[in-house]
């Protein structure tokens, strides 16, 4: 069976007053998933709001540190949305979570144990780490250039990022991503002005997720490879009949969970379902087996957010 995971891990970082304690965040959340996950299958995780630091000279990588935990052939990589050298707006980089630290990013990550597949256009083996990504995975951003000048997530940068995985003979990509959001938008009134200019961000944001899997159906073919499945994860921001959610659904199948209706919401605070796990699989190669939100989690000061699981198996 293929695990897939969907985990933003670092909605409350505000209520720490501490500065943040990337290896704590990492073995929490490493906790979390263990309620989650047999971590001896075959498991793609996708994370959105990891991070990395520099603090006394020593780098903290909070994807690398899950990876270590999880074990020996698991990898990791970690594309940057904002960072301490572009984006250094004291609203973010000043607050205590980030006192002391020479160097610092937040972005979206992925930790998997299955084995990577080349590109079809290349597998680039010579460069280690491509812009903190790796050879394995590539990211590329999905909203409108900004320098983020207001310091809060109305001018955040937001980031797609693809891997190139086999799960036992399938090639396939993993696709991770992280939606925009307005500050002042009404999760539960999409009719309110600011939250159908936000649903209007998040469409131009799904036509770029778009564009980027043309983009890799057009070079597989290119190079006489067979289309691939596509699994996509993420914070989208939104719920499943959503504008933004019904793009992604042209093209790709939305997994409901099975959780009892009183349970089924991923945000804490909003009790809103937006978090999911989408398949795009044109050759019918994969089954899916279940998907379910993790309701148990033993860190509740860890986020607010629950993890949205997906079980896959071959067709």
């Amino acid at each position: 069976m293929l695990q897939v995971v969907s985990f933003n891990i670092g909605g409350a970082r505000e209520m720490r007053p501490a500065p943040h304690d990337h290896e704590k965040l990492a073995v929490d959340a490493y906790s979390t998933l263990q309620q989650v996950i047999n971590p001896r299958q075959p498991t793609v995780i996708a994370l959105q709001e990891s991070g990395i630091a520099i603090h006394n000279d020593q780098p903290r990588n909070i994807g690398r540190k899950m990876a270590r935990l999880l074990g020996s052939d698991y990898l990791d990589a970690f594309a940057p949305e904002v960072t301490m050298c572009d984006h250094p707006h004291p609203n973010l980089w000043d607050r205590p979570a980030y006192r002391n630290m020479t160097g610092a990013a937040e972005g979206n990550a992925i930790i998997s144990n299955l084995p990577v597949e080349d590109w079809s256009w290349g597998s680039f083996q010579d460069y280690e780490d491509c812009n903190m990504s790796g050879a394995w995975v590539r990211h590329t951003p999905i909203s409108r250039a900004t320098l983020y000048s207001s310091g809060n997530r109305d001018t955040q940068p937001r980031n797609l990022m693809v891997a190139s995985l086999n799960y036992r003979g399938i090639p396939l990509y993993f696709l991770n991503t992280h939606l925009g959001v307005l500050i002042g938008e009404d999760r539960h009134d999409a009719e309110y002005e600011r939250s159908r200019a936000a649903s209007q961000m998040r469409q131009a944001q799904v036509s770029e997720v778009l564009c980027v899997i043309d983009e890799l159906k057009r070079a597989d073919r290119a190079n006489d490879a067979p289309e691939r499945a596509i699994l996509l994860a993420g914070d989208f921001n939104a719920q499943a009949g959503a504008p933004e959610m019904e793009m992604l659904q042209r093209q790709f199948r939305l997994l409901t969970p099975e959780n009892k209706t009183s349970e089924l919401w991923t945000h804490q605070q909003h009790r809103v379902l937006i978090d999911h796990i989408l398949l795009h699989d044109p050759a019918q190669e994969f089954e899916v087996i279940s998907c379910h939100i993790q309701s148990a989690i033993p860190f509740d000061d860890l986020t607010d957010h629950r993890p949205a699981v997906g079980i896959f198996a071959r067709a």
